[in-house]
């Protein structure tokens, strides 16, 4: 069985890195490999002090009450199952300003094998070209069942559920819970950062260093990919949403928050005011029905890079108007073979996976920036 651990991180990303716009989340590839692997030490690590809080507010009654509200999750009798995160890029300036449009910048397929206790997260880039447009634009021009149609063709792997959100959830969230703390890893300044509603262009600056960022400051920060000081691309930008999302998963036990102590249907009530999903309550209860079986998990980040995709120029060298990636296999066989081979824990790095791989990588505006190897450890 799924341990509890595992599972709680599994809601947390389900319900919340969706909500981080703008970019394709985790479009970070480590030098000669298109994966980064995210590791944990302890199960207690993790959860402390959630654990002991959880401990408390749960016993074994509640722990059976919560096992048969979640018998009817369809969930219950999957050994994997994939819910694909779908993060637009409007809100409320822009739709006062008469935009009604929108692209999804964020789509994470989060894939759960219960027998190996992984959780594969996979981002293609916003550009890849399927279904004959580019996947970012899937959504909003023919629906919901034709990105998932694409996602499915590209993963080779069946798309549950869904989730979708926009810039105004993100900030909803991050305030509910009292603000998130981030690790600033390095100081920028964006000269050339969006206003919201798109009337013209900030100055912004994040200074290395923990910072307790509200909704506002939190989006800016993810949203940023203009910034010097190496931080002015796409592939920064993925990265400082994951520190956002390590952020989130510490602040959900703030005492300030508003989902604590939690309230599993309080919570999914109030994601419903906010997000879409054709999740239901029997899900998320199966979700968090797992304290009593924690252990150890891992969960890897995996970015649709080389040697699956390439860049093949524009019009009039290449059929293609606008800067996109295609597949080197319109099958997708081999990334087929990859994705499962990682939810089986069979996967092994060999120089043929990763021929054609390079240090640097293209950037969804044409320029080509170094590739810096990235590893994160949740604590």
């Amino acid at each position: 069985m799924l341990n509890f651990v595992f599972m709680r991180k599994v809601l947390i990303i389900v319900f919340l890195s969706a909500t981080m716009l703008g970019g394709a989340f985790f479009y970070i590839k480590t030098k000669g490999s298109p994966s980064t692997t995210f590791s944990s030490k302890t199960a207690e690590n993790i959860l402390s002090p959630f654990a002991d809080k959880l401990t408390e507010s749960f016993g074994t009654t509640a722990q059976q009450s919560q096992t048969t509200k979640a018998t009817g999750s369809i969930f219950s009798n999957m050994q994997r199952f994939n819910v694909l995160l779908i993060g637009t890029d409007i809100g409320a300036e822009r739709r006062s300003e008469g935009q009604t449009g929108f692209n999804t910048d964020v789509m994470i397929l989060v894939s759960v094998d219960t027998k190996t206790n992984k959780v594969l997260l996979t981002s293609v880039p916003r550009d890849l070209w399927i279904n004959g447009n580019k996947i970012n634009s899937l959504y909003a021009i023919s629906g919901y069942d034709v990105l998932k149609d694409a996602y499915e063709k590209i993963t080779g792997q069946k798309v549950d559920a869904y989730i979708l959100t926009d810039f105004d959830a993100f900030r909803w969230i991050v305030n509910a819970f009292g603000g998130v703390p981030v690790d600033i890893q390095t100081s920028f300044t964006d000269a050339s950062f969006p206003k919201m509603d798109d009337s013209g262009i900030q100055t912004i600056s994040f200074t290395q260093g923990t910072e307790v960022m509200d909704g506002v400051r939190a989006l800016t920060f993810a949203r940023s990919r203009k910034g010097d000081n190496g931080e002015g691309s796409d592939l920064m930008r993925a990265k400082r949403q994951h520190l956002l999302l390590e952020g989130m998963v510490n602040a959900i036990s703030q005492p300030k928050s508003t989902f604590w102590p939690m309230d599993i249907e309080g919570f999914y009530t109030q994601v419903l005011q906010h997000m879409q999903t054709d999740l239901k309550l029997a899900d998320v209860y199966y979700l968090w029905d797992f304290y009593k079986d924690r252990n150890t998990y891992t969960v890897e980040s995996f970015v649709v890079g080389d040697p699956y995709i390439y860049y093949p120029g524009m019009y009039p060298d290449s059929p293609y108007h606008a800067w996109v990636f295609i597949p080197r296999d319109e099958t997708w066989t081999q990334l087929h073979t990859d994705i499962d081979a990682k939810l089986n824990g069979t996967f092994v790095e060999t120089t043929e996976t990763n021929s054609g791989s390079d240090s640097s990588t293209n950037t969804t505006d044409g320029t080509s920036v170094e590739d810096p190897t990235t590893n994160f450890t949740v604590n």
